[in-house]
């Protein structure tokens, strides 16, 4: 029987063999550790410098949007004349930004070359990152006389946007080579008011045609 149960451990210890390693003199099984190829990850290629690129441009849309409409205000009939308190409700925020790929993306000089293609003086566009709340909070809607005229009445305030896509002739990862980086520019600009009386529609394509039809009653579906 002794003989035996040797034998069956040996034929135990040859078939675990293909997974497991026999074990040593503490009688212990040990897994034998598994094999995989290392593999190197792809060294990815330097973005193209643009720093000193060539800037042309595509595109360029210069227009006037609304950011802030006021309450409606009522002037009664035989209302005396006087300042009726005005109080914004954002409609909209824009704020001027590049949108590009690649690294040293000349971001001003590339704000003073569409200045300069549109024929302002520079600088004109507010600083990238800066945000037409700052512009709301700095001038508000501020107070309107309406003289006693009886009627609804409507202000709005909008800036001047530029929307313009670009291409960089940017040097490539050696330097001699030139490579292609595509972007857009968003700048806005100055203040714009603008005050309405319901019942008087203002002309399609208008900037402040968008307050009127949101702010007057009877433009109401």
């Amino acid at each position: 029987m002794k003989a035996n149960r040797s034998a069956w451990a040996l034929v135990t210890c040859l078939v675990a063999a293909f997974v497991v390693s026999c074990g040593g003199g503490d009688g212990a099984n040990r897994s034998a550790p598994a094999r995989h190829p290392r593999v190197t990850p792809a060294a990815s290629s330097a973005s193209p410098n643009c720093s000193k690129a060539s800037i042309r441009w595509g595109k360029v849309t210069v227009g006037e949007k609304l950011i802030a409409v006021s309450q409606l205000v009522t002037v009664e009939e035989g209302q005396k004349r006087g300042w009726s308190e005005i109080s914004p409700h954002h409609v909209r925020t824009v704020t001027s930004r590049i949108e590009a790929g690649g690294t040293g993306v000349p971001t001003r000089r590339i704000f003073v070359s569409l200045e300069k293609r549109l024929g302002y003086d520079s600088p004109t566009f507010e600083r990238p990152g800066t945000s037409t709340s700052a512009r709301l909070e700095k001038d508000e809607l501020g107070r309107v006389d309406y003289l006693g005229h009886p009627g609804r009445f409507v202000e709005a305030a909008a800036v001047g946007v530029v929307d313009a896509s670009f291409a960089l002739d940017c040097s490539g990862t050696h330097g001699a080579t030139v490579t292609p980086v595509y972007g857009t520019l968003t700048a806005w600009y100055g203040n714009s008011g603008a005050s309405m009386k319901c019942g008087i529609v203002p002309d399609k394509g208008k900037w402040f045609r968008e307050a009127y039809d949101m702010v007057c009653p009877e433009s109401h579906s």
